[in-house]
């Protein structure tokens, strides 16, 4: 990836990842360090760290709930990119600990030791705004009308970080659905299915989609950028797909000509109430929830307008879904996925 240095400058600097185990911090972290960064990774003892082992970053094992155990990770941080939180599988209660109240002792702790970052980043969602209309594309000034608990966990979090504005140098970045090298959740599970040569065909949908190096792209240049202090972006294409375009798309690329499998809700249900247990006994991201598995069967457009992102630093989705989606089956057959 080639990123361009555009206002504040992201090189050299001590910068703070959490949630650099994850999917998408995965792919931020070896970027930073490309860029000559000194990268400290939060981690829970019981985290997977197996993608950033080997790199030349430090990690420092830590839990957002947990204050005392932040001091180290905070410590001379001149920005940091806040990636961790709760993405399925919780209570509303659960989601709000660890996305507002995590976020919010994340902050509490940087003060405590007196770091002021030059840009605290935040990864939040798309889904603050909650679903769109048919025919229309929501943009970052739309009301927020959040339909699941990880959407009103996020704009919570949203919310605290507006009222520190005149403190707190902040992006906020929406993220719609994240696909790439990487993920095990997500579009991951129409990957494997279609591998397989089966398409569970679940109703219309149609949504706003990035592949994860565009979001790597977007949030660097997004923290180095003076404009975007204290705004809120969305990154993603500037098109939407239909979820039959996505299933073509990944079926051509795998040469694959699919059975197609309608399945009712109740199915669907129970199987996603099955992957939720086995996540919880392995300590793993559910790829599908029972909520989520809801809120995309009654809400069928996930819509978003980027354009903003575009107007104030110059953001381009490089790859689009057909480019994106054959890097990222590559990927998946070199690890064993498919």
């Amino acid at each position: 990836m080639i990123m361009n240095n555009k206002g504040l400058d992201l090189n050299g600097k001590k910068i703070l990842v959490t949630g650099a185990a994850g999917f998408i911090g995965s792919n931020l972290v070896p970027e930073l360090l490309r860029r000559g960064n000194r990268v400290v990774c939060l981690a829970r003892l019981d985290e997977d760290t197996s993608r950033i082992q080997g790199l030349d970053c430090r990690i420092v094992y830590g839990d957002l709930l947990e204050k005392t155990s932040l001091a180290e990770a905070v410590r001379g941080a001149e920005y940091i990119f806040h990636l961790a939180a709760l993405l399925g599988g919780g209570t509303p209660e659960a989601f709000l600990r660890v996305n507002y109240e995590g976020t919010k002792n994340l902050i509490d702790v940087c003060r405590e030791q007196g770091v002021v970052p030059e840009r605290f980043l935040f990864a939040s969602s798309a889904t603050v705004m909650g679903p769109s209309g048919k025919n229309d594309l929501l943009n970052e000034g739309a009301p927020c009308r959040p339909v699941s608990a990880y959407g009103r966990s996020k704009l919570a979090a949203e919310e605290y970080l507006a009222s520190l504005k005149n403190t707190l140098p902040y992006t906020i970045i929406r993220l719609p659905v994240v696909y790439g090298p990487g993920s095990d959740g997500g579009l991951y599970i129409f990957f494997k299915l279609l591998s397989k040569g089966l398409q569970v065909n679940v109703g219309r949908l149609e949504a706003t989609v990035c592949f994860v190096w565009d979001v790597v792209q977007g949030m660097i240049d997004a923290a180095e950028n003076p404009k975007a202090q204290g705004e809120i972006y969305i990154l993603g294409e500037e098109k939407a797909y239909h979820l039959k375009q996505i299933y073509q798309t990944i079926a051509s690329i795998l040469g694959k000509h699919p059975v197609k499998l309608p399945l009712p809700y109740f199915v669907l249900h129970f199987l996603t109430f099955f992957i939720e247990i086995v996540s919880k006994l392995t300590k793993s991201v559910p790829v599908l929830t029972r909520e989520e598995l809801t809120v995309y069967l009654k809400y069928r457009y996930w819509k978003y307008d980027t354009r903003k992102a575009s107007r104030d630093f110059g953001f381009q989705s490089r790859y689009p879904f057909v480019q994106g989606a054959k890097i990222t089956i590559d990927w998946y057959r070199q690890q064993g996925y498919i």
